[in-house]
């Protein structure tokens, strides 16, 4: 079972990819903090989260790590507490939480710089709380064919595979996950296909339907389609 009775408070941010997707967006700034409404996403990201009852946030960084920290400090301005953990060199998103794992509590959330919050996460986390497995992933109908990862059996993931997906995949991670900082050490890999396919095969890898449509700013076409939109 999951190892808190009380609601997560502390939120595990993967920010340390290089943006290749950004096109010239990327190139002098970090993804992360690429502008929205004339603050960085990530800034308005966990202000959101701090809304929804996040005290505690540990940012996992690599590419323009510095310009990250700078923007974010401390997180005192935003009413959280921040810890900066900056991969030594590129170790993928897998390896780069198994680097920032003295910083975790037991159990905690994990996102993406790059996804929109607007999951209810008071309403995921109870949900979370209440499933019997170690790591409980979100999951939404996938918008295409193509973006299908995750193969549904009943409560849980079955199997999880990117390009190709799973046969008979309908679903896609939404990018937000409560794990047991235990299973970093029963499971291999350094990418999520790894480690979250490793989950789904020993059967350790829950799920919870989420029916709103997801969003991210992950490619540069994303990115201007959510400014042009108004996607928030």
């Amino acid at each position: 079972m999951v190892a808190w009775t009380e609601p997560p408070t502390t939120l595990v941010v993967l920010a340390g990819g290089r943006g290749t997707r950004m096109g010239p967006y990327g190139r002098t700034t970090a993804k992360a903090l690429l502008p929205v409404d004339g603050e960085p996403f990530l800034v308005a990201a966990l202000r959101r989260y701090r809304a929804a009852g996040i005290t505690d946030v540990v940012l996992c960084t690599g590419h323009y790590a510095d310009q990250v920290e700078k923007a974010v400090g401390d997180g005192a301005a935003l009413g959280l507490r921040v810890t900066h953990s900056a991969e030594p060199e590129p170790l993928g998103p897998i390896g780069a939480l198994r680097h920032a794992r003295p910083l975790l509590p037991e159990a905690y959330l994990l996102t993406y710089c790059d996804v929109v919050p607007t999951i209810d996460v008071r309403a995921f986390t109870a949900a979370a709380t209440a499933d019997a497995h170690p790591a409980v992933m979100a999951v939404g109908t996938a918008p295409t064919p193509a973006e299908a990862n995750v193969l549904l059996s009943g409560p849980r993931v079955s199997a999880y595979a990117k390009s190709p997906p799973p046969p008979g995949a309908t679903h896609c991670d939404r990018g937000l996950l409560a794990l047991e900082r235990r299973v970093l050490d029963r499971h291999p890999g350094r990418t999520e296909a790894e480690f979250y396919g490793a989950l789904a095969r020993r059967g350790e890898l829950g799920a919870v339907r989420i029916g709103a449509p997801g969003t991210d700013i992950g490619t540069a076409h994303r990115y201007e389609r959510y400014l042009r939109t108004g996607e928030k």
